[in-house]
């Protein structure tokens, strides 16, 4: 019995620690200073178009970024990088210069991630070429992993597993 006490013991500053660590982290958060962005069409706003207002509060910050002059390509490409922007060009174009896309490469879902921090949708007009997205400059295109893809292997050897464990598992009824 004086054992389990012994054991109890050196729990209790264990959990201690772990009290006091949860509530220096608590702290930490509670004095963490939120950062976000929200994306405004300031354009359309300084215009005065529609009746969108921004509220501004003390200690934001408006930034506007430089008007850049390239698209980059990230990602399952060959060989990604960033490219001049040329307005004939579309995102299959700059995919292309990079190389074109990686065998690991989910094509389905490449997206465009423009300036001012928006994701831009695959057009879908039966003019745009193969579905493409217009590039602007300044844009990311991003060609992310393919995450569902198993590599042949993998895939056969759980087919296998699974084989072996049904037959296992027949063989051990037919036994009864």
């Amino acid at each position: 019995m004086s054992e389990r006490l012994v054991l109890h013991r050196q729990e209790r500053p264990f959990a201690g620690e772990a009290l006091q660590a949860g509530q220096a982290l608590l702290a930490q958060l509670q004095s963490a200073k939120a950062t976000g962005r929200f994306i405004i069409d300031l354009p359309e706003i300084l215009a005065g178009l529609g009746d969108k207002d921004v509220a501004l509060r003390d200690g934001d910050e408006l930034i506007i970024p430089k008007q850049r002059q390239e698209v980059t390509v990230i990602g399952e490409v060959q060989n990604g990088g960033s490219y001049q922007f040329l307005p004939n060009l579309q995102r299959a174009d700059y995919i292309a210069m990079s190389g074109g896309i990686t065998r690991k490469a989910d094509r389905g879902r490449i997206y465009v991630v423009r300036a001012d921090g928006r994701t831009a949708k695959r057009s879908s007009s039966l003019l745009a070429r193969n579905y493409d997205t217009a590039m602007k400059p300044g844009d990311i295109v991003v060609v992310p992993l393919d995450t569902e893809r198993m590599p042949r292997l993998a895939l056969w050897q759980a087919v296998t597993q699974i084989l072996y464990n049904v037959a296992v598992s027949v063989a051990a009824l037919n036994s009864f």
